[in-house]
Parts: structure tokens; C-alpha cells; sequence
């Protein structure tokens, strides 16, 4: 692979640089997976089993052990009874640590083991037990009873239940009200909704006789208090201040679709009713009428002369038409008869009583700060008061809102600058923050990564560089060999030559000797010159 038109090849370069990137995102992504799954995995252990046995309960019910013994024989666990007595007891034979917990939690879950004393009280009878005995026993019923039916109420753990029934006293403006207190064990964190309260409240007024939903108190371990029997007076800031906030968040809804967030300050503020108090109203409608008095009557009228009702009044003061008033002329006639209806009509009246408790909102004000340029050009100032007015709570009218103008540029008119004040987010989500952390992420993978490969890049170079010289080295003592082997060859020629001379010359001498030998034998009785003939002839032989 040509590392160099890699690297001229910047699309190519990149490409695979981008690669590289996604595909170790994609191992570290399969890594931090996989080593959290096996770290979440369970792991099998071998428990060790127990032998010595283990008395789980004892009960005198011998239905409610043998409910148990069936219930942990579904959940797997095999649970031996013996009887003590008049008393069951449950115990295991062997069994390992988890078999015991699980045996103990399935038990304490399914509820026939409870400290809440029910209607089971009254199973035994007792004919040595006072009235006041029995009273306390049927407290003691009831709030169990109402124990174990509130606990049943998810995410509730555990209630606790506490009525307190008076003694009947002589006289009713002296009795005392039945009170009910309910405390709760909920998980940390959790808060109780508003339809299982009522939930709790309901089963309360319909199981104790006397209660009085305002004797209700409702508390979890949490802190939360959902009822309490404590006057209105102990709680009205609270409920000042959940009313002012609700009212006021409706009125920033409507005010942030219609002028925009961040360009209005809204304070709504609630009067509420401290003492109880009666209020009678009579309204009268004159636009309306109604009949005040009906009656119905029959009359006859006869003249002086055949008057059969002479001495007698007329029923209706209303005289028929046709006969004379009173200077008219006597002689006539004025015998008649008439069935008629008198109705008399009058202004209607409506007469109201009323009883406001403590907390009741007696009032409501609203007040608004806005600039004039931001209200709508399609809208008056009165429509805008009547928005802001509904927005807040039906009691409110139009004359509970009041708007006043700020200008932001005079200083005078408005003292907190919106310059020095912290600018509202309009935007939206920062898209474009978290497109340019991974664009400069990307930058740095790519630098990181390029450098990388010109760090490669520069290691293979000198690593060629290195393989040249040492291949030239080897090629120069490859030189020295061969001419150190030709020079071992030539030396080994010329040994080879000298031992051949030598062997020729060791073959040469015996011969020598012995033809000396022979030469000595024949020039022994010569003179001196037969000795040099013979001497020149052997020589010329030779």
C-alpha cells in the first residue's frame, strides 16, 4: 500500500479517517454494553445447604399455617408443620440462606402474618369483658381492618390507622367529634395522588359512623400532608401561595402566546376569607314580574227592586262596564252577574343565605407591567383586561386587573434596565451548540488521527531507510565473502599444486638415489676421465 497517494488523496484520506472514527465509536459503544451486561449479569453460586432446622412461625390458627404451607409450596419451597400444643410450627427441614429469605418475604407479603389486630378479635367469645373492653377491642378492629384495606393501595407500603371515638355525653353541644389519623409508609421520593386520597378519605366516612370529613388527617412519611384536622387559620399562607402561583402561571400562558416571553412582569394576589361568615342577600329584578296574589270569584248584582243581594258587598271593587258610577243616574237597571280572576303582580325577590368558611377567596387582583407598543394592534385595552381577567379564575372580572406602561429606554420609568437584567432564552433548544461541539470533536479525531498517520507515516520511512543500509551492508560482506572464498580457492589451488610437487618431488628422490646409487656403483673403478665420459653420456641420457 503507497502511504503517499494516501495522503495526497484528501477526500480518500478523510474518508477513511471518518471511518476510523464510527467504527471506534462503534467498539467502545459494544464494549461499554457488553462489560455493563456482564457486570449486571448474575452469577451462579453454589449455596451451601443447611442442615440444623428452622422454626419459620407459630400460630395457633392451624388454617392460617397450612394457608402458609401452601403458599411457599407454590413459590417452590417445601416447609414441614408440627404441632406444639394447641400451636402450629412451621419450620424448615434443609434449606439454603436464599430459601430462607425467600420463605420470610413471601410470607411477610402475603399479608396473613399482621400486627394490625382485624374483626378476628371478636372470634373468641368473652363474656368476662366490660362495656369499656369491648369499646377499646372494636378501636382496635377498626383500625386494623382499615389498615389492611389502605396498604392495599399502590405505591402504599404500610398504614397505620388511629380513631379516636369519644365517650356519649349527656349533652350534644358538649360531645366531642370522632377523629380519624392515617399515617402512611410510602417509598422515598413518592407523593400520594389526589384520587387516592380521596380514595382513602371515602373508605374512612364509610366505615366509621360520626366522622366528619374535616376530622380526617392524612400524613405519609415523606412530610407530605394530604388532610388536616387543624383550623384554616394554621394553613393560609399556604393556600395564599399555591393560589397566587396557579393563577399566576394560567395568566403567563395566555400573556406569553399573545405578547411574547420575557416582555411583561405579572403579579396575581388572592384575599382569603380568615373568620366563618354568614351573608343574606335579597336581589330584586325590575325587568321581571310575578304574581304576588290569585283569586277567583263569582258575583251577581241585582236592581232596587229585584235585589236579592241587597246589603251584601260586592266581591270585586272593580266595577263592570256599563254601570254608573257613583252620582250616576240610580233608576237604571243594574242587575248582571260575572265569574272573573284577580291576579296581582309584583317585583320578584330572591333571598340568598350564605356561609363562607375560612379559605373561601374573597378577592382577586392582577396586576400587569408591559410596554404600550407590545399589545396587540387588533386589540383594546379593555379586551386585554378581560383575557387576563378570565385566564385567572372565573371569580375575576375586569376590574381586578390593572396594567400599567413601562418604557424601557427612560430610565425614570423603568429602573431595571432589560439590558441589566438576564435575557431570556428564546431560541429555543441550542441545536447548533451540540453540531458544533461534534464538528470540533470530528476536528480534533481527524488532527489526532492524521497526525498519527504522518507519525506512521515518518516511522515506516526511516524503517526503509534502515532496511536499505542494512541490505546494502549485507551486500558488501556478500562482496567480502566472495573474494575472501576466491582467495581460500586460489590458496587452496596453489597447496593443492604444492602438494602435488611435493608428492612428485617425494616420488622423484627414492629414484634418484637409487639411480645414484647405480651411478656410484659403475664409476667406482673408473679414472678420471672414463669418470667424466660416463659422467657426460648419463648426463646426455637424462
Amino acid at each position: 500500500m503507497d502511504f503517499q497517494k494516501i495522503l495526497e488523496n484528501k477526500p480518500l484520506l478523510y474518508g477513511l479517517i471518518g471511518g476510523l472514527v464510527v467504527v471506534l465509536a462503534l467498539f467502545i459503544t459494544i464494549g461499554v454494553v457488553v462489560s455493563s451486561n456482564n457486570s449486571g449479569a448474575p452469577k451462579t453460586v453454589k449455596e451451601k445447604v443447611i442442615d440444623k432446622p428452622l422454626d419459620l412461625l407459630t400460630t395457633d390458627n392451624l388454617g392460617k399455617a397450612i394457608e402458609i404451607q401452601a403458599l411457599l409450596a407454590r413459590e417452590g419451597i417445601t416447609v414441614d408443620r408440627r404441632m406444639d400444643g394447641q400451636k402450629s410450627v412451621l419450620y424448615l427441614q434443609k434449606y439454603t440462606m436464599t430459601q430462607r429469605d425467600r420463605a420470610l418475604l413471601a410470607i411477610v407479603k402475603s399479608g396473613l402474618i399482621d400486627q394490625n389486630i382485624g374483626l378476628e378479635i371478636f372470634d373468641k367469645g368473652d363474656f368476662t369483658s366490660t362495656k369499656e373492653d369491648k369499646r377499646i377491642r372494636l378501636t382496635r378492629a377498626i383500625n386494623g381492618e382499615l389498615s389492611r384495606l389502605i396498604r392495599k393501595i399502590p405505591p402504599i407500603e404500610n398504614a397505620s390507622v388511629f380513631v379516636s371515638i369519644p365517650d356519649q355525653v349527656m349533652f350534644e353541644q358538649d360531645q366531642k367529634p370522632v377523629t380519624a389519623t392515617v399515617q402512611l409508609v410510602m417509598p422515598s421520593g413518592e407523593k400520594l395522588d389526589n384520587m387516592k386520597v380521596k380514595a382513602i378519605r371515602n373508605l374512612l366516612l364509610g366505615s366509621i359512623n360520626g366522622l366528619e370529613a374535616e376530622n380526617i388527617s392524612i400524613t405519609d412519611t415523606n412530610g407530605n400532608v394530604y388532610d388536616s384536622i387543624a383550623s384554616a387559620d394554621d394553613d393560609m399562607l399556604a393556600k395564599l401561595e399555591e393560589n397566587d402561583q396557579y393563577m399566576q402561571a394560567k395568566v403567563k400562558t395566555q400573556l406569553d402566546k399573545l405578547i411574547g416571553k420575557g416582555n411583561y412582569a405579572v403579579t396575581v394576589s388572592t384575599y382569603l376569607r380568615q373568620a366563618p361568615m354568614q351573608r343574606d342577600a335579597i336581589d330584586f329584578d325590575p325587568t321581571k314580574k310575578t304574581a304576588l296574589t290569585e283569586q277567583t270569584f263569582s258575583e251577581g248584582l241585582g236592581d232596587q227592586t229585584r235585589d236579592s243581594n241587597r246589603g251584601l258587598s260586592a266581591v270585586s271593587v272593580y266595577l263592570p262596564n256599563g254601570l254608573p258610577a257613583n252620582n250616576a243616574d240610580s233608576a237604571q237597571n243594574r242587575s248582571y252577574s260575572r265569574t272573573a280572576r284577580e291576579t296581582q303582580y309584583g317585583v320578584p325577590k330572591i333571598q340568598t343565605s350564605e356561609l363562607v368558611k375560612p379559605g373561601t377567596i374573597e378577592d382577586i387582583s392582577i396586576a400587569v407591567t408591559l410596554e404600550e407598543s407590545s399589545i396587540p394592534a387588533n386589540m383594546t385595552l379593555d379586551e386585554l383586561k378581560e383575557l387576563i381577567a378570565k385566564a385567572a379564575s372565573p371569580k375575576a372580572t375586569a376590574e381586578n386587573v390593572e396594567i400599567a406602561f413601562s418604557d424601557s429606554v427612560d430610565p425614570f420609568l423603568a429602573g431595571d434596565k432589560p439590558e441589566s437584567l438576564p435575557k431570556p432564552d428564546s431560541t429555543g433548544n441550542p441545536w447548533w451548540i451540540a453540531i458544533a461541539l461534534i464538528l470540533i470533536g470530528l476536528g480534533i479525531g481527524l488532527k489526532f488521527l492524521s497526525d498519527r498517520v504522518k507519525a506512521a507515516q515518518e516511522r515506516q520511512i526511516a524503517e526503509i531507510a534502515m532496511l536499505r543500509e542494512k541490505s546494502q551492508d549485507q551486500e558488501k560482506q556478500l562482496r567480502d565473502v566472495n573474494l575472501k572464498a576466491a582467495e581460500l580457492i586460489e590458496r587452496q589451488t596453489q597447496l593443492a599444486q604444492g602438494m602435488l610437487e611435493q608428492k612428485q618431488q617425494a616420488q622423484t628422490i627414492p629414484e634418484l638415489n637409487s639411480t645414484l646409487s647405480e651411478l656410484a656403483d659403475e664409476m667406482s673403478g673408473l679414472d678420471d676421465d672414463d669418470l667424466a665420459e660416463h659422467v657426460k653420456s648419463w648426463i646426455e641420457k637424462a
